[in-house]
């Protein structure tokens, strides 16, 4: 008989105890599976490998014991126990205080264990009940809000409930964490979680919305011996911490009042940024309060004042990410020059640089200024006088604009066109956010000029058919007879809906799609504001499932990718209206000229305009569209002059002839990535050195560095921000600049060269500029020296 070694034959009573043996077991359970355990073990007896055995009854047991003893065969028999059969199962050594009654009562033996992984009893029970940070050998400033809301949390209670022995679990862990800490903050933790968990959730919930705040607050709401135990705790490992729901109220109520008391004392930017560096960033309340110091206008806040708030406030729960982008609109932007008079190039480069950002802060915080109103004036002024000149240039005439997409259908691409009714250049932003979202570069952005009145009703039908002409037919048929004339036949998809768009099929072929969009039109005629939103936030919501439907027709085309191409274009913009640039006139005249007051303008025919008072004209343009045949005469407002009143409504209103109203973007958007080209700078009074030819400059002097950059891209750019990387300076001052498409601007940047920057042979600067959404660094070098200027051959010329 081959000898055996430590009993490798195994045979064990388990009654009916709940079990889940191991896969290489035989369980006897009938007698058969007696008969079938007798043969194996006759066959292990000649063969010499092991068997275990798992027996329900005790009559198999017995006779398995005669059996074996009849066969000489060594075996070893045991009766197994709730803990024995749970050690097994869960691969741990059993804690002494553990009783078989437990193992029974929670149903332990039920419960198949997610791995074989060696932990000790505490870990593994209390990993696999509540999570996997129990696994960790220590407690860290990362774990802690793992912790807290595992045993502290809704379903924690649930869980100790139902598992009574969890606690004395949790002391056994807590107990080793605090062993292995020379943190004096996790032994206090340690000892204090076993015995009331959410008094501590509670407490370091506190000092997680409070930890910032003048320390009276948190004295309000935590005993004394609470306020040492929570200050004793990293600020870091609370950070991430849930906010329990007693603590959160608490910890609010004190904020608001320390603000109601504060508030009227910002009234500056050091000031206000101390009151933002004091809030948690995690409160929507926090930030509501904020935002209501920045409305009460005690001070002119900065654009650092503005970054302050969005860092701080960027992973706060409830705050969107167009809210935060929406401050923007708090900081006065540089004044617009004074336009007395210019061409179309230069009143479109002055509206989009400069007056489009100042008027969209004006109408978001109710701010009349009169002399760019006047300067508005004078584009009214320009814009009817020159209106004709301007619509017979193809480059700059919104009916225009569409001319070329048959040539890129010809060359097998897929061509979709994006009609987006009312698109303001203010808020190309958010439409440019969402395309990029879905996966789209944006390759192109120019401005155009709408017809006049700037409705859809004098521009819509003009852009589709490329001509001036009256609504003749439907869009659907005079795209269709464009694409005989003008693009090479190609089929025609005329979506009215986002709903047509989201069920368009993917093409195979080439083909031309239009997307007429109206829905923008109607949010930004509507009171966004009375509604708890924004307009920014409803055409970000609209554009985003605009941009994933076409995303999803991008994914599912399939020709190459440089040939899926996206047309932007619109037919109007529009503007809000301020209290003072509303003209009151004689209520039954405006209710019978200006039927609609989402519109500015009047039409009329040539009989009616002798009846028309004379100081109405004076507000703006007697008017008549040159292009078109028609027996209708248009009352155009100058300016914002706006006599049809909106009433209580805060929408947009169009039919004037605004800059906001007139220029209007188009873009276009594909599925690569395009190739910019790099911008090209030279430096401006540079004084040479004649015998190196190197630029002198004086340390500890302040200079002011003049760099004259050429955007040599089809799309405008701008200079985000600079810096000097050699030698050490001081950079004092740099404001960031646009450079027209095509065009030179100058940047500027106030220095002061350090004394270590004596010897230096190198001037290197980095620029960061922006095109298309993306951003791109530009190093620029420069051959310099620097020097005292105490040296000799120093002049005062020379500052």
């Amino acid at each position: 008989m081959p000898e055996r070694d430590a009993h490798p034959i195994m045979v064990s009573y388990i009654g009916d105890l709940p079990h889940n043996p191991p896969d290489d077991t035989l369980l006897v359970h009938r007698d058969l599976d007696y008969v079938r355990a007798c043969r194996q073990l006759a066959e292990v007896l000649s063969s010499g490998n092991g068997l275990t055995i798992w027996v329900h009854s005790r009559t198999h047991f017995t006779w398995l014991r005669d059996f074996t003893e009849q066969i000489q065969c060594a075996a070893r028999f045991e009766e197994k126990t709730p803990l024995s059969l749970l050690a097994e199962q869960w691969n741990v050594v059993l804690p002494e205080w553990l009783t078989d009654a437990d193992a029974v009562a929670c149903k332990l033996l039920d419960i198949q264990p997610e791995s074989q992984a060696t932990l000790a009893f505490d870990s593994r029970m209390l990993s696999h009940f509540l999570g996997p940070v129990f696994q960790r050998n220590a407690l860290g400033v990362d774990d802690l809000p793992l912790v807290l809301k595992a045993v502290a949390g809704d379903d924690a209670k649930a869980v100790f409930k139902r598992y009574p022995f969890l606690h004395r679990c949790l002391e056994d862990k807590c107990q080793k964490w605090a062993s292995r800490s020379n943190e004096e903050w996790v032994r206090d933790v340690c000892q204090r979680l076993p015995h009331d968990p959410v008094q501590v959730w509670r407490a370091l919930s506190l000092w997680a919305g409070l930890n910032g705040y003048p320390g009276k607050l948190l004295e309000y709401v935590l005993v004394p011996e609470g306020v040492l135990f929570v200050r004793k705790v990293p600020p870091e490992a609370v950070e991430n911490l849930p906010f329990e729901p007693t603590a959160r109220e608490q910890a609010l109520n004190q904020i608001e009042l320390l603000f109601d008391e504060i508030q009227s004392q910002a009234t500056s930017s050091d000031q206000f940024q101390k009151v933002v560096g004091w809030t948690s960033g995690r409160l929507f309340k926090e930030f509501a309060l904020i935002l209501n110091i920045l409305k009460r206008k005690q001070f002119e806040p900065t654009e650092k004042d503005i970054e302050w708030v969005k860092a701080k406030f960027k992973g706060c729960p409830g705050v969107s990410e167009r809210q935060l982008n929406s401050l923007r609109r708090i900081v006065k932007p540089k004044r617009p020059a004074a336009m007395v008079e210019g061409d179309a190039s230069k009143w479109v480069q002055w509206a989009v640089d400069q007056y489009i950002p100042y008027r969209d802060w004006q109408v978001h915080n109710d701010h009349y200024d009169d002399e760019i109103e006047r300067t508005v004036g004078r584009f009214s002024d320009w814009y009817v006088d020159a209106y004709a000149s301007v619509h017979q240039d193809p480059d700059l005439s919104l009916t225009h604009c569409l001319g070329d997409i048959g040539a890129e259908a010809f060359n097998g691409a897929f061509t979709m066109i994006l009609l987006v009714d009312c698109l303001p250049v203010a808020f190309m932003p958010v439409l440019d956010n969402a395309m990029r979202t879905a996966g789209f570069s944006r390759h192109s952005l120019s401005y155009r000029f709408a017809g006049l009145p700037t409705v859809t009703e004098c521009n819509k039908f003009a852009l589709l058919s490329g001509q001036w002409q009256n609504n003749a037919g439907n869009y659907e048929a005079v795209l269709k007879e464009r694409s005989k004339s003008e693009w090479a036949g190609f089929d025609i998809a005329y979506l009215s809906t986002l709903k047509a768009l989201s069920e368009m099929p993917a093409p195979r072929e080439p083909m031309i799609a239009v997307l007429n969009l109206i829905d923008g039109d109607e949010l930004l005629h509507s009171d966004a504001e009375s509604k708890n939103t924004t307009h920014e936030d409803e055409l970000h919501r609209l554009f985003l499932r605009m941009a994933e439907a076409v995303g999803r027709l991008s994914e599912e085309w399939g020709g190459p990718k440089d040939h899926f191409n996206i047309y932007v274009v619109t037919d109007h913009g529009a503007c809000r209206v301020l209290d003072e640039e509303k003209q009151s006139y004689d209520s039954g005249v405006v209710k019978k000229l200006f039927p609609n007051e989402k519109h500015r303008f009047s039409a009329m025919t040539q009989d009616q305009v002798d009846a028309i008072p004379s100081n109405l004209w004076e507000l703006g343009y007697r008017f008549k569209r040159p292009f078109v045949t028609e027996n209708t005469v248009y009352f155009l407002p100058r300016g914002h002059n706006t006599v049809r009143q909106p009433g209580s409504r805060k929408g947009y209103m169009h039919g004037g002839v605004t800059p906001e109203e007139v220029i209007v973007p188009t873009a276009l958007y594909k599925m690569v990535k395009t190739s910019w080209k790099k911008p090209a700078v030279r430096f401006l009074n540079i004084d040479p050195i004649k015998e190196t030819g190197r630029a002198k400059f004086y340390i500890q002097r302040m200079i002011t560095l003049k760099i004259e950059i050429q955007n040599p891209n089809a799309t405008p750019m701008r200079i985000v921000r600079a810096g000097v990387l050699s030698p050490e300076t001081d950079l004092k001052g740099c404001e960031p600049i646009e450079v027209p498409a095509g065009k030179t601007n100058t940047l500027e940047l106030s220095c002061y060269f350090k004394k270590s920057a004596t010897g230096e042979k190198n001037l290197e600067i980095e620029l960061v500029y922006e095109i298309a959404g993306e951003e791109h660094i530009l190093p620029v070098i420069l051959e310099s020296e620097f020097k005292s200027a105490m040296s000799s051959g120093f002049s005062l010329k020379d500052l």
